[in-house]
């Protein structure tokens, strides 16, 4: 009994593994079906890309500019663009949501108006907590089924920003970096956490580590609790090339807790301290900030560099 127990766990795990493995991201899953449909047409065949459901109309568009992309990519097809599409929808030729399900008959119709030989519909389905993307090709004129494509999901955060799940501009996450004040402290280690409970801003806690050690003179150590709060933008709301991350600006105080030793004695001191901190997270988790510091009756700066874990 105990073999056989074993050996239905290890079935599970591969089997847990090969499912894994064979998910796709939705980006190779629009390619492969792309792929799929490079034989059996002759070269030049026009096509357009008529809908995709997936109840997201952020997810309907993507897949169908993921798709357009792919076949033009492949350059077997006379592909039919989305903006000849959505100017014949602004004219009143056409009428019917590009990002919804249409029926066979008023698919065909649209390949007839568009004088594509065939129409390429498609749905993004939701099973439980998996999903799958399939695609069919259909000619326009006896509406037979040519080719069509099924393949799983794998569930990523590309997949939940397109199904509305997550929001871009909330920015929970874990971060340390690494940077100067150019001078005391020399050297300024932080550690910090962000807190999103609003869209589009965050609270950061954090604790800057300033040193300078192993000097002639004297030894140098001070300790910054922080607190901030900033505005966030990611960069889906900018004209920027970035696909993830953002910029954020903000202000914040904290306590500024140093000892300079000297041989003999030391000296301590704390000053209350206010910042105002901007800075750029890229790719969510290489964050680039400047930080300027004041206890009113001097300005400090501070410029880090360092990496962020982003929750998903």
């Amino acid at each position: 009994m105990k073999f056989v127990a074993l050996g239905m766990l290890t079935w599970m795990l591969v089997m847990g593994v090969e499912t894994a493995h064979a998910r796709s991201s939705i980006d190779s899953a629009i390619r492969n079906a792309a792929e799929s449909f490079s034989d059996g047409f002759q070269v030049g065949t026009r096509i357009a890309v008529v809908s995709m459901q997936s109840g997201s109309d952020r997810m309907s568009g993507h897949l169908i500019d993921g798709m357009i992309d792919a076949l033009v990519d492949m350059g077997r097809f006379a592909v039919v663009s989305r903006s000849e599409i959505e100017l014949a929808l602004l004219r009143g030729e056409l009428d019917f949501n590009m990002s919804a399900e249409v029926d066979e008959w008023t698919a065909q119709s649209i390949g007839r108006f568009l004088g594509a030989q065939l129409i390429a519909t498609g749905t993004f389905e939701t099973f439980g907590d998996a999903y799958r993307l399939r695609v069919r090709v259909i000619e326009v004129e006896t509406a037979v089924i040519r080719a069509t494509h099924a393949e799983s999901i794998l569930v990523d955060r590309l997949v939940r920003y397109l199904l509305g799940t997550i929001d871009p501009a909330r920015f929970w996450s874990l971060g340390a970096s690494i940077g100067t004040s150019f001078a005391r402290p020399w050297v300024v280690g932080t550690l910090q956490a962000t807190l999103a409970p609003l869209s589009r801003s965050f609270v950061r806690i954090g604790l800057d580590l300033g040193t300078v050690s192993g000097t002639d003179v004297y030894n140098y150590v001070s300790v910054f609790p922080l607190v901030h709060y900033a505005f966030f933008i990611p960069f889906d709301a900018l004209p920027l090339p970035f696909a993830r991350g953002g910029w954020h600006i903000g202000i914040g105080c904290g306590i500024k807790i140093e000892e300079l030793r000297f041989q003999g004695f030391a000296l301590r001191e704390r000053a209350f301290m206010m910042d105002f901190v901007t800075g750029f997270v890229v790719g969510d988790m290489l964050d680039i900030s400047y930080t300027l510091r004041t206890d009113f009756y001097r300005l400090m700066q501070k410029v880090s560099v360092g990496f962020v874990y982003r929750f998903q």
